[in-house]
C-alpha cells in the first residue's frame, strides 16, 4: 500500500472508491452515553452523479487550503482522507477531519488507521490540540474512531451538528495521542 498527499486533480480519483457497506447496528447518543441499537442499513456506492458532486465539493475544500491523503493499491485509490486547516469555531485548536473513506474490500487492513494518523500528525504540526470528526453512526465507523483514540467531543461543533445531527461527534486530543505514540 502506498500513502501520499493528493493533488487537486487527484481528488477526482474518489470515483474509484466503493463505499458499499452493510450495517447491522448503529450508535445513538442519549444523555451523554453511546447506545448501540440493532438497525439494518444497506449502504450502496455513490452514483456517478453523487461522486461527481462530492468531487466538486472536495476540490472546493482543497482550494480553501485542506490537505488530502490517499491510499493506493498499485494505481487504484482505495482510501482517502481530508484535513481542513482552518480551526473550528467551536473550540480553540480543533481541526476538522472532513472525510475518511476506505473502499469495500480494504476495510479492516489498517488503511483508515494510517490515513487518520497522517491527518493527526499534520494537524498536530500545525498547532492543533484536537482532531474533530462528525462520524457516521454505524457501529463499524464509531468503533474504528474510538480504537484510534477519539472520544465523545466535549463540545459539539454547532455548524457540523446542523449539517448532520444524527452523526456521532468525536475528537482526538492530539498532545495526549502523540505522547502515547498513537499519532
Amino acid at each position: 500500500m502506498e500513502y501520499r498527499t493528493l493533488s487537486r486533480a487527484e481528488i477526482s480519483q474518489l470515483a474509484q472508491l466503493d463505499r458499499t457497506e452493510t450495517v447491522e447496528r448503529v450508535y445513538y447518543l442519549r444523555d451523554g452515553t453511546l447506545i448501540l441499537e440493532q438497525e439494518h442499513w444497506d449502504v450502496p456506492d455513490w452514483s456517478a452523479a453523487e461522486k461527481g458532486q462530492r468531487i466538486v465539493e472536495l476540490q472546493a475544500l482543497y482550494d480553501r487550503g485542506a490537505t488530502f491523503w490517499g491510499a493506493y493499491d498499485e494505481s487504484l485509490l482505495v482510501g482517502m482522507t481530508v484535513l481542513e486547516h482552518r480551526g473550528l469555531p467551536s473550540g480553540i485548536g480543533r481541526m476538522n477531519l472532513a472525510g475518511l473513506w476506505v473502499s469495500d474490500g480494504y476495510r479492516g487492513q489498517g488503511v483508515g488507521r494510517t490515513l487518520v494518523r497522517l491527518a493527526a500528525h499534520a494537524a498536530h504540526t500545525r498547532g492543533a490540540r484536537a482532531l474533530y470528526v462528525s462520524a457516521t453512526p454505524s457501529e463499524h465507523t464509531v468503533r474504528f474512531y474510538l480504537s484510534v483514540g477519539f472520544q465523545l467531543a466535549a463540545l459539539i461543533d454547532p455548524e457540523l451538528y446542523a449539517k448532520e445531527p444524527e452523526d456521532i461527534h468525536l475528537e482526538w486530543v492530539l498532545p495526549q495521542a502523540i505522547s502515547e505514540g498513537r499519532g
